[in-house]
């Protein structure tokens, strides 16, 4: 089997795995509360540490796949003559035009990126941070944005171990924690392999999730995994043994390999 096709029979299985009402919402998963949560620990989050890699190439035009709430947008329109943020949660753009009042140079669009596909423009950047491994037509929108933009850089990450508090919400809250089977990183370079891009990869050292209060990496995981409230209690039997202080901090163990992928059009590596 190929990279491709296994690629979206993964996104294809994982789809069906969702709850109904977000088989077929715009999206997916991204609803009210789960876009409230993601925004408050995500949306004015640092991203010095993946962002430098690709920080060199924002510039003009940027087309930005899946913004969500601004986090990488908020850096961008500092640098870019004009952004393009392309995001197909409703819940998200609010988000992201709340986060990003006043920026004159950006233009968001509410849509997938499929359905987007017609009318790109021409880039001098394009960013997919945190979003490829949701699109199961990849080989298309890849190929598709590469043709439009000199310069794409995708962030992307996956377990490389799966951490003991993930290990302990599943087991305790089996039949509510999300975790589906998603595309890996390994996946996704076999696919830019399949497609002949030209690619450099760059594996990016974040080895925790840094929270300003114990409480928060509680209410984080809560809503990763997508748990009621109602058991917070018990979540926080689990989260807190493997939680590390430290100056001032507390520190998750992540368990994820993250990538800087950096991708050139054909004849512009």
């Amino acid at each position: 089997m190929s990279h491709i096709e296994h690629w979206k029979r993964q996104l294809r299985a994982a789809r069906i795995a969702r709850p109904a009402h977000e088989q077929t919402q715009r999206g997916g998963g991204w609803d009210a509360r789960r876009s409230s949560w993601f925004n408050r620990f995500a949306g004015q989050n640092d991203r010095s540490h993946t962002y430098r890699f690709f920080e060199p190439y924002v510039r003009g035009q940027v087309l930005e796949v899946g913004p969500g709430p601004g986090a990488y947008t908020r850096l961008m329109v500092a640098r870019a003559e004009r952004v393009v943020a392309v995001e197909p949660s409703p819940f998200m753009v609010q988000c992201l035009r709340a986060n990003l009042r006043g920026a004159a140079n950006l233009e968001i669009v509410e849509s997938t990126i499929e359905d987007y596909s017609p009318r790109l423009e021409t880039y001098d950047f394009a960013l997919a941070a945190n979003v490829v491994r949701g699109i199961e037509r990849i080989d298309e929108v890849l190929c598709g944005v590469v043709e439009h933009a000199a310069i794409l850089a995708i962030v992307t990450w996956a377990y490389d171990t799966l951490p003991e508090w993930l290990q302990g919400v599943r087991a305790q809250f089996a039949q509510s924690a999300r975790g589906p089977d998603m595309p890996n990183n390994a996946d996704l370079l076999g696919v830019l392999q399949e497609l002949g891009l030209p690619h450099q990869v760059h594996r990016v050292d974040a080895p925790y999730h840094v929270f300003s209060r114990l409480e928060d990496a509680v209410l984080w995981v809560e809503g990763y995994c997508s748990l009621d409230p109602a058991w917070r209690e018990q979540l926080a039997q689990i989260v807190t043994p493997c939680v590390i202080e430290q100056g001032g901090g507390f520190l998750l163990p992540s368990g994820r390999e993250t990538l800087v992928i950096i991708v050139h059009r054909e004849g512009n590596a």
